[in-house]
């Protein structure tokens, strides 16, 4: 820590502010002291001249897991061991920091110990909202068929079945005593093997509102895992919707009335879908260019999310990265942002407000973090280049600085 002015550069705030040319950012210990245009920069102060870069806040990445697998493949997910995931999902809250994520939202069996051990600073990580493993219908997504149920509730790294209005209301006050920042459910399939459809409902508005109640006593947010119709999940009243590819009219509205936010997940899809091809439903793809049922389904997505901002719906960045390999952790979220601008056609700032303000208001943490105004923790990054002219020029190679907290997790000035 320290007293740092940075000086010189463009100040993006994170908040849709116009941004600032020739700022200064004054750091104290782990607090911002002042944020703005370049004034006379007071005695003790370290100085940093970042003339030619831009500052922004840290990277939220609203939706991730630490789920220390090693593979893509779902009958592996349940069957490693589950030491050997805990010592991978360590090393994957490591590569977050490392590639500019200073807060995640994150679902996994592991994520809440390494949220302990993150803020009784045993190890080094971004600040994490954890929710512990999400809860999904038996034969849903989260339930690895081709082992027993019995394995899948040892070992599954994110998922846990449970069935029935009552069961998922006791299952909830169960997780509580963990602790969790908020509670997961998969209301849709996602589209893994043939009784998992991405399209299906598979928890019931009476089991899906169950939990809503149920968390709503104990004031924890729930966050909805919707491949196909997200209705049920907004009509009960949840906070966040991830991924909702098939968001019609009727529940866009309800969203923006009901302050839903929803986070895309976008980036992920190619990945995925090419991973495990989405079933053609021509009533729902040829309504979109494409050579392949993948690249109509894309471009569905795509769609889908220009409605959302259109409606004024509150959007997040979230990369949904579950093993280093296929969606590397830090990248994946980055080149959400990238696809936020290009495949969605949302501005510059408006995607980095999503990866910064936005994500934090979700998390329930931007009293903390996720701008860059007096009071807040230094979650910092110093960006060589500037992303509202290209958001390309926002990449791990081009952050010069990553703070967090006001540490130097990378310092190349």
């Amino acid at each position: 820590m320290g007293r740092h002015a940075f000086r010189g550069g463009l100040l993006i705030d994170g908040t849709g502010a116009a941004a600032i040319s020739d700022c200064l950012v004054l750091v104290d210990d782990d607090k911002i002291t002042y944020a703005g245009s370049g004034r006379e920069i007071p005695d003790g102060y370290e100085i940093h001249d970042i003339a030619g870069k831009t500052i922004m806040p840290g990277l939220i990445d609203a939706h991730l897991h630490f789920s220390g697998n090693l593979t893509d493949n779902d009958t592996d997910w349940p069957t490693e061991d589950n030491l050997q995931k805990a010592v991978v999902a360590v090393q994957q809250a490591h590569e977050c920091l490392e590639a500019g994520l200073t807060t995640v939202g994150e679902v996994s069996l592991f994520g809440i110990h390494i949220r302990n051990m993150i803020e009784a600073k045993v190890m080094k990580g971004p600040r994490v909202v954890a929710t512990g493993r999400g809860f999904c219908a038996t034969c849903s997504h989260g339930d690895s068929h081709k082992v027993s149920i019995e394995r899948n509730l040892e070992g599954h790294p994110w998922g846990e079945c449970v069935d029935s209005p009552w069961d998922l209301r006791k299952a909830v006050r169960r997780r509580l005593r963990e602790n969790p920042d908020a509670i997961k459910i998969w209301a849709t399939g996602g589209g893994i093997w043939r009784w998992e459809t991405a399209m299906d409902q598979h928890y019931t508005m009476e089991e899906v509102q169950a939990v809503v109640d149920e968390c709503k006593m104990r004031h924890i947010p729930v966050w909805s895992h919707c491949f196909g119709s997200a209705y049920n999940s907004v009509k009960a009243g949840v906070d966040l919707i991830i991924h909702g590819q098939s968001l019609d009219e009727e529940t866009l509205d309800l969203m923006a009335e009901k302050g839903i936010a929803l986070c895309p997940t976008i980036n992920f899809m190619p990945a995925w879908l090419t991973t495990f091809p989405p079933k053609y439903d021509p009533k729902l793809h040829d309504q979109y260019p494409g050579e392949t049922v993948a690249e109509k389904d894309l471009n569905r997505i795509y769609a889908n999310l220009k409605k959302a901002k259109d409606k004024g719906i509150l959007l997040t960045i979230g990369s949904d990265s579950f093993n280093s390999q296929m969606t590397p952790y830090g990248e994946t979220a980055v080149g959400e942002l990238h696809a936020f601008v290009e495949c969605a056609g949302i501005s510059e700032m408006d995607t980095i407000v999503a990866a910064t303000l936005n994500g934090a208001k979700v998390l329930r943490v931007d009293d903390v973090t996720g701008s860059i105004e007096v009071g807040k923790s230094a979650d910092l990054l110093i960006i060589n280049g500037n992303p509202l002219r290209n958001i390309r020029e926002l990449t791990v190679d081009h952050m010069d600085v990553i703070m967090k907290e006001g540490d130097f997790i990378k310092k190349r000035l």
